[in-house]
């Protein structure tokens, strides 16, 4: 067993290395909703695992609230859906976190309307003030065909919200 290296002050001293070998190998993303007026109940932002032989990993995500208290809803999609989007949404790629990425194996769009939210899946919840920014811990694993989405239950007119993650090999 090797002992971690010890400083003057008496703490161990350790590098933990997964995430940046991760964004090194190009396997670590984001998606941006970016600011959008979406009608209540709507879905910000969904992001859905295309990859036939990875897991998507979603670490952690940025909301901000737009110009008035909003609560979200964070759920994850297993059932099968066709992604779609309102006027106001898009395409979003994901944005490799480190050089040399390439297109990220996942679905993605703002203001979509191809999943269906089943209450038994919510597995967050938070209201933010108006032009509030928070970050949450999701530590969500999706399998292929899996997505997660953030729904926004309550009107504002320009939330946003950003989703990180990465792909590792499916056991």
């Amino acid at each position: 067993m090797k002992l971690p290296t010890v400083n003057s002050d008496g703490q161990a001293l350790a590098k933990v290395s997964a995430t940046e070998d991760l964004v090194a190998s190009s396997q670590a993303y984001s998606w941006n909703s970016q600011n959008i007026d979406i009608a209540a109940a709507g879905t910000l932002l969904a992001v859905r695992n295309d990859s036939p032989d990875q897991d998507l990993v979603v670490t952690h995500g940025i909301i901000s609230g737009g110009n008035a208290s909003t609560r979200y809803e964070v759920h994850k999609v297993t059932a099968a859906y066709t992604s779609g989007t309102q006027a106001n949404g898009a395409a979003i790629n994901g944005v490799p976190m480190g050089p040399g990425g390439g297109k990220a194996a996942a679905t993605s769009h703002s203001d979509e309307t191809g999943n269906v939210q089943v209450a038994a899946n919510v597995f967050m919840e938070v209201t933010t003030l108006a032009v509030t920014t928070i970050e949450v811990q999701i530590g969500l694993v999706l399998g292929g065909g899996e997505a997660i989405a953030v729904d926004q239950v309550t009107e504002s007119t320009a939330g946003a919200v950003i989703l990180f993650g990465y792909f590792v090999d499916r056991e």
